[in-house]
């Protein structure tokens, strides 16, 4: 599996308006929906499984990086967004820092396997010095995108 396989583009944003935790998710899932992958109907409902899972433990993991995820009914494929702050956003982070960078994934209920797979895919990139660097210093979606490619071994 490859980050570009279900980061979906469209829905990268390269600096969020928003300053707090949940307005910081629901303006990566307005992207998503913004992007056709989720409807209207569907956007309160997993901003709510999201922020259940918030309540069980922050995914702000630390090194400037938050990885909002849930499984829910609405979602068909697995699907992803960036996001990137360039002020940072107390997240609850485990280090206490603050978040620059948000991966948010979605996946169907019946994905146990695939989401487990995309998680690690992130969880591999983010831990890469210079991945975390190149994606903070793009200079616009494309360098973003160009290094999700890279990542994935795609010629860019």
């Amino acid at each position: 599996m490859k980050l570009t396989d279900f980061i979906v583009s469209a829905a990268i944003i390269t600096d969020v308006k928003a300053t707090e935790k949940e307005a910081v998710i629901r303006e990566m899932v307005c992207a998503l929906r913004d992007a056709k992958k989720l409807s209207d109907a569907d956007v309160g409902k997993v901003m709510e499984a999201l922020m259940k899972r918030e309540e069980l433990g922050s995914t702000g993991i630390g090194k400037g990086v938050a990885v909002p995820h849930t499984k829910h009914e609405s979602i068909k494929n697995v699907i992803g967004s960036v996001a990137r702050s360039q002020k940072g956003v107390d997240f609850n982070a485990l280090d206490g820092e603050p978040v620059y960078l948000f991966f948010l994934l979605l996946s169907p209920l019946d994905s146990t396997g695939t989401h487990l797979a995309a998680l690690e895919k992130i969880s591999t990139a983010i831990r890469d010095n210079d991945f975390r660097r190149f994606m903070r210093e793009a200079a616009d979606k494309e360098g973003m995108i160009d290094t999700l490619k890279e990542v994935d071994g795609i010629q860019v």
